[in-house]
């Protein structure tokens, strides 16, 4: 299945909102498509140095579901679990 470079740039930005969000300290990610999903690879500062850590993210939330407040709840609660050994901000 191919994509848009429309597309990829929307996820992009979409999930570059999301790990604002989280507040990490530091990350680097890059998105790929895969069937009916997208695989999220983020490198996170961690105490000792970098992590790396995979997510997955089903295509519609990206194409239907960022502005429902349920769905955006649940991927941002899954991934702050997954990233929970990421630095975050301080305040």
């Amino acid at each position: 299945m191919t994509h848009s470079i429309t597309e990829l740039a929307a996820t992009r930005e979409t999930v570059a909102k999301l790990l604002d969000e989280l507040q990490l300290e530091a990350y680097l990610f890059e998105i790929k498509p895969q069937e009916g999903q997208w695989q999220l690879t983020v490198e996170c500062a961690i105490d000792e140095g970098w992590e790396t850590v995979k997510l997955k993210a089903n295509k519609d939330y990206f194409q239907h579901g960022a502005d429902d407040a349920l769905f955006h709840q649940l991927l941002i609660d899954e991934w702050r679990e997954a990233l929970s050994a990421c630095k975050v901000k301080k305040s």
